[in-house]
């Protein structure tokens, strides 16, 4: 056992040597003599749990230092413009206009007209139109002529105030050229009549709304007529208005109006009357309400008549229906007369007022593609002016006014339509039933008439077609033997149109009658059969 101990100290003694025996090696050089391996043991995780300090719930002052804020800032607005987008081709604006043409049989038409402003202070035009016609080839002394000429302006004052001047003359001449007998022959200055007016007017009102809403206008017109035979007729209209906005789409209107009329011919005649119309309109989405009186006085005959109209929109501007009664004092005088049948002879016969009773309701919308509106009616118009046939020694058909009580039922219609581009086709369409108090029928008043027209624009608004048809029906009157009858229907085709050569320059030809329809709208009065114009027009 001993010996046994004494082997097992040997190693030890031996490495202890060793280790001693190391101090006297170089220090430049170290043997390994075994990788060195270190190794973490295992150990448990401590978890450790957050948390928030205290809250801090003394209240502390603060101090805030705000800027001053600026009241104006001036800087110019943004020019926006949709991106790798074509701007739109700017519509050329033109001052003035100018167009001559002739054609068969024999006429000449000649316009022109030009407008002109300075900035904000001044506006105004200029306009002059002739048109004559000589058809003695086919008809004698089958010849007319107009001539229109027209100034008006307007002034703009400070405090918004506006003044508006219009200065008008008419020089038409037409011939008596419906004979009783074919053999008869008359010399043009024997058959010849001429109406010379001239219109004089203004106004005074404010070019902008006020800051009250509040719209005022003052306007006053006088026109003198004299004709071939020594008639003369004078007008005088005052007419004094005020508007006032409520919650700017509510118009609160009241009118005052007076219009006084001096005929003379062998003896004078006055037809004064005054008019007192005060009118409020509601507007809402759905609905649109006028409630309003026509308050009217003639030769201290004071009449009261309604001024009343409701619009319900059943799907917005599409489709609307409207309902309303109304009424009014109309005039019949010389000069209203004689611009509906010129070949009037009212010596013997009295100017005089027509009272209109008006009841009307119907359908109107805008699709955009189609406008519309369509309504029935029915009227009581007492002591209207109905036209009759009378015949003077020499054999030349004339007319005279008669009137009669007239209860009319109507149907009116009118269509704009645009099914393309560029093509735009519109028509109307009236029908009226009389029933008349004392006459046999409605004298010289047609109970029918339609107008359908269609214009088509091409070549990017160079070039214009367009086309026209006419219709109307017979017209009741006396013959020269006393017997009651009807003339010939109208049916009217026109076709025409208009193209610019260049930026300024056109010419125009419009074919009128195509069908040759000769019906005479006065009894023996026959219209001019199928006609032509050509001619230039020019803009700049």
């Amino acid at each position: 056992m001993r010996l046994q101990h004494k082997l097992l100290l040997l190693p030890a003694f031996l490495f202890a040597a060793a280790l001693h025996a190391q101090k006297e090696l170089p220090t430049e050089t170290v043997d390994v003599v075994k990788d060195f391996d270190v190794r973490l043991m295992e150990s448990s995780k401590i978890d450790v749990l957050p948390s928030l300090p205290k809250l801090d719930t003394t209240t502390k002052p603060q101090n805030y230092l705000v800027p001053a804020r600026p009241l104006a800032v001036s800087y110019d607005a943004p020019k926006m413009r949709p991106i790798a987008m074509r701007a739109v081709k700017k519509e050329e604006i033109y001052n003035g206009f100018a167009k001559l043409g002739g054609g068969v049989p024999t006429s000449l038409w000649g316009e022109a007209g030009y407008g002109f402003a300075a900035k904000e202070k001044f506006d105004g035009k200029v306009w002059f139109r002739h048109h004559s016609l000589n058809a003695t080839k086919a008809v004698e002394n089958q010849r007319m002529f107009n001539n229109d000429a027209l100034v008006s302006g307007n002034i703009y004052l400070q405090n918004n105030l506006a003044v508006e001047a219009k200065v008008g003359y008419s020089y038409d001449r037409v011939h008596f050229y419906g004979y009783n007998d074919d053999s008869l022959s008359f010399e043009p200055e024997a058959v010849r009549q001429d109406f010379k007016i001239f219109d004089i007017g203004g106004r005074v009102y404010n070019s902008k709304r006020t800051e009250s809403d509040l719209n005022y206008s003052v306007a006053p017109k006088l026109y003198v007529l004299n004709d071939f035979y020594g008639n003369k007729e004078t007008g005088f209209d005052l007419n004094l208005t005020a508007s006032k906005w409520f919650a700017e789409k509510h118009p609160l209107r009241l009118t005052i109006r007076t219009d006084f009329t001096k005929f003379t011919d062998t003896v004078s005649q006055s037809l004064n009357n005054i008019y007192l119309q005060p009118s409020f309109t509601f507007h809402a989405d759905f609905i649109k309400l006028k409630i309003g009186g026509n308050f009217a006085s003639n030769r201290d005959v004071f009449s009261i008549f309604p001024d009343c109209e409701l619009t319900l929109r059943v799907f917005g501007d599409g489709i609307q229906i409207f309902a309303g009664a109304t009424g009014d004092l109309r005039k019949n005088t010389y000069r209203s007369m004689t611009e509906y049948n010129p070949y009037l002879q009212i010596r013997g016969s009295e100017i005089a007022n027509t009272r209109f009773d008006n009841y009307f309701g119907g359908v109107k919308g805008n699709l955009g593609w189609i406008e519309y509106n369509g309504q029935i009616g029915y009227s009581k118009a007492s002591n209207l002016a109905l036209y009759q046939t009378t015949f003077t020694n020499e054999g030349i058909t004339r007319f005279r006014p008669v009137y009669d009580t007239v209860k009319i039922v109507s149907l009116q219609g009118t269509i704009t339509f645009k099914p393309i581009k560029n093509l735009v086709l519109q028509g109307t369409y009236n029908q009226s039933v009389f029933t008349t108090t004392n006459e046999l029928t409605a004298w010289g008043i047609p109970e029918i008439e339609g107008n359908f027209t269609g214009a088509y624009t091409l070549l990017e608004g160079k070039a214009v077609i367009n086309a026209g048809l006419y219709l109307a029906d017979r017209i009741a009157r006396f013959d020269e033997n006393g017997r009651p009858g009807k003339d010939n229907a109208l049916v009217d085709l026109n076709i025409g149109g208009n193209y610019y050569f260049s930026k300024n320059i056109g010419a125009f030809l419009s074919i009128n009658n195509l069908l040759n329809n000769r019906r005479e709208r006065w009894y023996q009065y026959p219209i001019v059969g199928t006609n032509f114009m050509a001619g230039i027009t020019a803009r700049f």
